[in-house]
């Protein structure tokens, strides 16, 4: 990592790019909202299959099991969505 933020300077002057550049900035939310997205992907695909390990394991439990899998999925995607929000907000803003 300390290699990259070594190196971009250069690779900046050599395309013509400012640091201030609006495409910089795009381009970071974008990666932002990218890294988001597969985050939250892989939490819920996480959660889901392992509620349903548990509720085949003890299916009299499954109500239970769902209700809190629904919660926990709820709350992962309203973290998913601050975070693209805040990502977009410097595409829009600047």
């Amino acid at each position: 990592m300390t290699k990259l933020l070594t190196v971009l300077p250069a690779i900046l002057s050599t395309v013509n790019i400012d640091i201030d550049d609006k495409g910089i900035v795009m381009l970071g939310g974008l990666l932002g909202c990218g890294l988001i997205v597969i985050g939250a992907g892989l939490g819920i695909g996480n959660l889901a299959g392992r509620a349903t390990e548990a509720i085949a394991r003890q299916p009299e439990a499954g109500g239970r099991i769902f209700t809190c899998m629904l919660i926990a999925a709820s709350l992962i995607e309203g973290v998913t969505l601050i975070g693209l929000i805040i990502c977009l907000l410097p595409l829009f803003f600047m």
